[in-house]
């Protein structure tokens, strides 16, 4: 198998990372209402789901749907930590295609772990009905980290596999 020098830049991994980037910060210029409209059909998808598959009468299920901003919130916040969580994978995933020096990955994966998030609260800070926060922002790198971790470990085993 070639090394990362002799196979080149992967520019794929970077695409498809730009472009998931690309949608988390499209999601961040949406306005207030919109954002929460689109929250608000994911709730009831779940509510229904509850029902569905007959969960009404488990007590944090019921909770949840004689609470529906409790839902919602919940609903918004596991948003904020999948985006994230996908991202993380696909920072993995580019970062280790891309960087043999594990110092210049550690410093690229710093800056995308830091960034990324801080421009997404940034953003919001300028649409109508939005507002940053640094507790989303610390969500969105616990997303980010959780994932990382997850794909290194993965890695790590495979290695040690072989």
């Amino acid at each position: 198998m070639r090394d990362r020098a002799e196979r080149g830049f992967p520019l794929w991994p970077w695409m498809l990372l730009l472009a998931w980037v690309a949608v988390i910060w499209g999601h961040s210029l949406m306005p207030g209402s919109e954002s929460s409209s689109e929250s608000g059909r994911v709730v009831q998808l779940v509510q229904h789901l509850i029902y569905h598959f007959g969960l009404q009468d488990n007590y944090y299920a019921a909770r949840l749907l004689a609470d529906p901003d409790l839902l919602h919130h919940i609903v918004r916040k596991t948003a904020h930590f999948s985006e994230y969580f996908v991202l993380g994978a696909l920072s993995f995933n580019a970062l280790r295609l891309t960087f043999s020096n594990p110092m210049t990955g550690s410093l690229a994966l710093v800056v995308l772990w830091v960034s990324v998030p801080s421009i997404d609260e940034w953003i919001q800070r300028f649409v109508p009905e939005r507002a940053g926060r640094l507790a989303d922002v610390m969500l969105d790198m616990s997303g980010f980290a959780c994932s990382f971790v997850i794909c290194l470990l993965i890695a790590l085993v495979r290695k040690r596999r072989r």
